[in-house]
């Protein structure tokens, strides 16, 4: 008769931080790649059942320096894989080598020696530090996660592990604080976040756990670290922070880590929403914007919020697109212009690459286009779909219909294409019924935006102006019939699109 007495649990003789470390990590992990984890495949200490079959989980991608804390992360995810937890199965790490230290080819051996020991495949991505304008621990860290993307992408991680810890936290926190940064700055980084192409989840599982705690656990283990001699520079901004800082604050508040921590998630809470509200107005200021696909907001709706929120929303509108919002002084112009300016007055606001513009009660984004002035490009059209004309930055669509109006194609070939800018006074007709007019007139009827205008090609055969991106063909060279061809234009990129 089979014992009905269930098993005694085993005991747990490690001590209280390790605990605490082995637990922060597998609730963050399993939490981040939950939607990894097939139903009824959850992390589990009894043996799979041969019936279920699941599909294996996708890995965990360790960023992996080689230092204390990387080296602690590494171990204890291994430790976790020991006992069999399924978000653990499969573990893999990269070592980035940044190559700015002598001894960057050792650490590289090292980091790829303990993988081999431990059963965790390393590896090592060489990258190029470029500073571009940036102090070299920006610039090492945007070339660092920029490897680990694409190391979590080609390897089909579920989620990016790194071993940034509580103190790391406190320490991002002062340096914002220091540069005058907005509650997301002072947020520092959040613990999950998404990573590399939005499938991939970036996971910080030790950002509640303090740098003694890994310190100890990797004692305790014995683990082999390198040492980054760069730590111990204090020209460095955050070295300083640490090292003479930090130990004045902790002389002045034993124990300040734990409240300073709890100002940070308060503060990230905060951040949150914000985010949340800003969202919801950027929503209402984009909805039912005219050219919808076009990046555009409507002044009418911004102008009934406070300024405070208009800033919000310029700056989600920004980061949706990819744009680093710039300072509070210029987000003020920008609003200044778009709201208070007269309405005729021309509006142009830089930021990098891209340019604020307004129009018809829309604030428009677009991209800088730096030519001056548009070639003519000669055509010879044989029967192709579409063409793309460089000079113009776009494509010239020839789209075939089977009835309707359009061009003659034998037409069309018979006599070369040339794309030109405008030149003045040309005039035409787009509409049946209608009047020849001048282009200008055709824009401003059309809804077109000046400064939009010059992008646009006019295109001629011979002496004959037959299309204008923007507003169509010359219905005087145009008929109705079968196998018809029309004209559509399609820039590149000047103006920003939404998806």
């Amino acid at each position: 008769m089979a014992s009905s007495r269930k098993p005694r649990p085993t005991r747990d003789d490690r001590p209280a931080g390790e605990r605490h470390l082995l637990e922060a990590l597998r609730k963050a992990v399993e939490a981040a790649v939950a939607t990894a984890i097939p139903p009824g495949g959850e992390a589990t200490l009894a043996p799979p059942v041969r019936r279920q079959r699941t599909p294996p989980p996708a890995p965990l991608l360790i960023a992996f320096s080689g230092g204390r804390d990387s080296t602690a992360l590494l171990h204890a995810c291994c430790a976790l894989r020991a006992a069999r937890l399924r978000a653990f199965k499969e573990l893999r790490a990269v070592h980035v080598h940044h190559g700015l230290q002598a001894g960057a080819d050792d650490w590289a051996r090292h980091c790829a020696a303990l993988g081999g020991r431990v059963g965790v495949p390393v590896e090592v991505r060489r990258v190029q530090v470029l500073r571009q304008g940036r102090g070299i621990e920006a610039a090492a860290r945007a070339a660092r996660y920029a490897a680990l993307a694409e190391a979590a992408v080609a390897q089909r991680a579920a989620a990016v592990l790194t071993a940034h810890h509580l103190d790391d936290r406190i320490e991002t926190f002062l340096l914002q604080w220091l540069r005058g940064a907005g509650v997301d700055g002072l947020a520092a980084f959040p613990g999950v976040r998404a990573f590399a192409d939005g499938t991939v989840k970036l996971v910080r599982p030790f950002s509640a756990v303090a740098r003694r705690d890994l310190a100890e656990y990797v004692e305790r283990h014995g683990l082999p670290v390198v040492e980054d001699p760069s730590n111990q520079d204090t020209r460095l901004a955050r070295n300083a922070v640490r090292q003479r800082v930090l130990p004045v604050l902790a002389e002045l508040r034993p124990g300040y880590e734990r409240a300073a921590a709890r100002s940070v998630e308060l503060v990230a809470e905060a951040a949150q929403v914000l985010r949340e509200v800003a969202a919801a107005d950027l929503h209402a200021c984009s909805a039912g914007a005219s050219g919808a696909s076009r990046a555009a907001l409507r002044l009418d709706r911004l102008q009934t919020l406070s300024s405070a929120r208009q800033a919000l929303v310029l700056r989600q509108w920004l980061a949706q697109f990819g744009i680093e919002a710039p300072p509070r002084a210029r987000l003020g112009e920008i609003v200044a212009q778009a709201l208070h300016a007269r309405s005729d007055a021309r509006m142009l606001v830089r930021i990098g690459a891209s340019e604020v513009r307004r129009h018809r009660g829309l604030l428009l984004l677009r991209t800088v286009d730096t030519a001056r002035e548009r070639e003519g490009q000669r055509l010879s059209w044989q029967g192709e779909r579409a063409i793309e004309v460089p000079s113009w930055r776009g494509r010239l669509h020839f789209d075939e219909v089977e009835q309707g109006e359009g061009f003659d194609p034998a037409w069309l070939r018979a006599a070369p294409l040339e794309l030109r800018g405008r030149g003045g006074g040309e005039r035409f007709k787009p509409h049946a019924g209608r009047p020849s007019r001048t282009l200008k007139r055709l824009f401003q009827d059309a809804g077109v935006p000046e400064f939009e205008r010059g992008h646009l090609p006019l295109v001629w055969r011979q002496d004959r102006l037959i299309y204008v991106a923007g507003l169509g063909a010359d219905v005087r060279l145009t008929d109705s019939g079968a196998a018809r061809v029309q004209l559509r234009w399609q820039p590149a990129s000047d103006l920003i699109r939404a998806d």
